[in-house]
């Protein structure tokens, strides 16, 4: 019986103690594979359990967080000053996102540690975290505004719409910004894009904010403001479920909707001496670092080590996981 541990024994126990091989894994091992085998093992893979700062995302997250703070200072402001219950709403939902916010850079900066004795895989799975409870706050933000909106319709309140207006633009000035500055880094980060979901629909908010201030500066008709918080409140309720139904899946280790496990057992099966491929786990410790564990049987004769190298170099090129942890067993096991 030969291993290839493609990084640490941990992703061992993680693919397979649980469903009862975890006793095959260091007991049998042979030395050589503690040295690691010619399939590519070794501490190669060490590096996506620790990465750079520059990217974890934690500098895009940090300027959005200090733009959104200063909005947030500003409709507080401005809503005290103009009787707005609007841009009171709107900062309550700003604020929600500048928790948001905080809670993503915290994630991104912990995500930069490495792995330790009690956290074998390291923190990379804080940001997934992060972005299901933003994914919840959001959609405790749309509570609040649908409460806040279905008040207004049916007492409407005066409301100093020229220097709403002003402030509504400010705001969406801002967001605009920092989501040109998240955008770039939002497309395999989890975390970024959560924060650029909050982002965006702030943005949103301001232009509902906008578009009801211009309604009730031209016609005075003031029920326009709650009217354009329910049709943004819908957007929100999407994207927040989205973003929920995302991380929980990552969260459930189920294996990710972009690869499909039995086009990976037809790649393990196609390599020459290969009888049999079972006990296949495939699953994300985040967006963008995939792991798979499996079992080969191979028939007699037939080299483990050739084996390891072809299977380890076929998934890593192919389907591009970070992560990879094969078992070799004889025709006997």
């Amino acid at each position: 019986m030969s291993h290839d541990h493609s990084g640490h024994d941990h992703h061992d126990h993680h693919g397979h103690d649980r469903h009862g091989h975890g006793q095959h894994h260091k007991s049998n091992m042979p030395p050589r594979a503690l040295k690691g085998s010619p399939s590519g093992g070794g501490g190669e893979r060490n590096e996506p359990h620790h990465p750079p700062i520059e990217s974890s995302g934690a500098r895009p997250l940090a300027a959005a967080f200090f733009l959104t703070g200063i909005i947030f200072l500003a409709e507080v402001v401005g809503g005290w000053w103009t009787g707005s219950l609007a841009l009171f709403s709107d900062a309550a939902h700003m604020g929600v996102d500048l928790s948001a916010l905080g809670m993503a850079l915290l994630a991104a900066r912990l995500k930069c540690m490495p792995p330790d004795p009690k956290r074998t895989f390291g923190y990379e799975r804080v940001e997934v975290l992060a972005a299901f409870i933003n994914g919840v706050l959001l959609m405790v933000a749309v509570g609040a505004i649908l409460k806040e909106a279905y008040d207004r319709l049916l007492y409407p309140a005066p409301v100093a719409a020229g220097p709403m207006l002003v402030i509504a633009v400010i705001g969406l000035a801002a967001n605009l910004v920092s989501g040109l500055i998240l955008l770039p880094h939002s497309h395999g980060n989890i975390n970024i894009r959560a924060a650029f979901l909050h982002v965006a629909l702030d943005a949103l908010g301001s232009i509902g904010a906008i578009v009801a201030a211009g309604v009730m500066l031209a016609t005075g008709w003031t029920r326009a403001d709650p009217c354009a918080s329910v049709l943004i409140c819908l957007v929100v309720i999407v994207t927040a479920f989205l973003l929920v139904r995302d991380s929980t899946h990552i969260l459930l280790e189920g294996a990710p909707p972009h690869l499909d496990l039995e086009e990976i057992r037809e790649h393990l099966s196609s390599i020459p001496g290969v009888k049999d491929v079972h006990d296949l786990h495939l699953w994300s410790l985040t967006k963008g670092s995939e792991s798979l564990s499996g079992h080969i049987v191979v028939d007699p004769g037939t080299a483990p080590a050739a084996v390891l190298k072809t299977g380890t170099e076929t998934l890593k090129a192919e389907f591009g996981l970070s992560h990879v942890t094969l078992q070799v067993e004889g025709e006997h096991a």
